[in-house]
């Protein structure tokens, strides 16, 4: 029996076990899902600081934590809808993006031992704007 919903987040955490106990696989939640033309793409949007370089990465860039990947690719196998991830940078006004299927076949990329994210070089992504002030919503 499930219990009294208390919030968003649980009715999500609890939505995605019912439907793993149906026999669903790969459940996931993409932040937006959109068409532009006849292409239907999700999106998966951050908000986060640059990877600095180091040792083992010598780029700025930016990355995504490996089981969502792991996701995004299975729902392009499945469906044909690629993702594209798009970061707000904190501390700036600037937002880059980049479809995943395409920064994965440049192979080139690395992926953190702690917080298990696949890094990308930031000279892959497209700047799509640095914006002055807020947006207006």
């Amino acid at each position: 029996m499930v219990n009294q919903i208390i919030d968003d987040t649980e009715s999500r955490s609890k939505a995605r076990l019912l439907l793993k106990e149906k026999g669903y696989q790969y459940v996931q939640s993409p932040d937006w899902v959109g068409v532009n033309g006849d292409d239907w793409t999700a999106v998966e949007v951050k908000a986060k600081e640059l990877y600095t370089p180091d040792d083992d990465f010598p780029h700025y860039g930016i990355g995504l934590n490996k089981s969502q990947l792991f996701l995004r690719k299975k729902l392009q196998e499945g469906t044909g809808i690629r993702t594209y991830l798009l970061c707000f940078v904190k501390g700036t006004n600037d937002i880059y993006g980049a479809f995943l299927d395409e920064l994965e076949a440049k192979g080139v990329y690395h992926d953190t031992p702690i917080k298990n994210i696949r890094v990308y070089p930031l000279e892959f992504f497209e700047k799509w704007v640095t914006l002055d002030g807020d947006l207006e919503l």
